[in-house]
């Protein structure tokens, strides 16, 4: 059995190396669900029209990896690479590195395999934004901060707004009646207000 504080030392030794590829925390190990199939190709393109930095960085960190421009990244490559900027490395830190990134366990990590963990963080982010937005709708919106909107609280908020100005009180009504309000009890929840498109308010 491997002694607790080298065993520590080796997870640590691998984080880095991992950190060092830009997968940071959720390849290292956290109990993060990467992304899959469609889900994790729409999160891949949102990032590359946001010209996300991290998009950016990983495409670089991945070009640098791929000595061979063969577009994958062999478990030779990945050795190399890491030689290059100063690291060591054993059989057991590349076995950990490509159990991780190698999806399809073809043996080479496709750049789609190399992003599944940034795409991952990406999302959580985004959600992160969203749930924050909402918080400050809701603030914006709930006057008497009962913890729920109603058309008219709606229609008072977007007032407020220089580009809903022209906007008439029946139809911020007929809106909430026929389109966010879900459960029908004419007010707006915190998880309808979530649910509206933001370029709609």
């Amino acid at each position: 059995l491997c002694h607790p504080r080298l065993k520590s030392s080796h997870d640590m030794i691998t984080t880095r190396l991992l950190l060092v590829l830009g997968l940071g925390l959720a390849a290292a190990g956290a109990a993060i669900e990467a992304l899959e199939g469609v889900e994790l190709h729409q999160t891949l393109e949102e990032m590359r029209a946001s010209e996300d930095e991290k998009y950016t960085k990983s495409h670089k960190k991945f070009k640098f990896f791929d000595a061979d421009a063969s577009d994958d990244v062999s478990r030779q490559e990945f050795e190399a690479g890491l030689k290059k900027l100063g690291y060591k490395t054993t059989g057991k830190k590349l076995d950990h590195i490509m159990k991780e990134l190698d999806v399809d366990q073809d043996g080479r990590v496709e750049f789609t395999e190399f992003l599944r963990p940034t795409a991952k963080k990406f999302k959580e982010e985004q959600e992160i934004q969203s749930g924050a937005d909402t918080d400050r709708a809701m603030e914006h919106f709930d006057r008497n901060f009962d913890g729920r909107i109603s058309a008219e609280e709606l229609f008072i908020g977007l007032t407020h707004l220089q580009r809903a100005k022209s906007l008439q009180q029946q139809e911020v009504t007929e809106f909430v009646r026929d389109y966010a309000d879900r459960d029908g009890d004419g007010y707006l929840s915190y998880e309808e207000l979530e649910g509206i498109d933001p370029e709609i308010l």
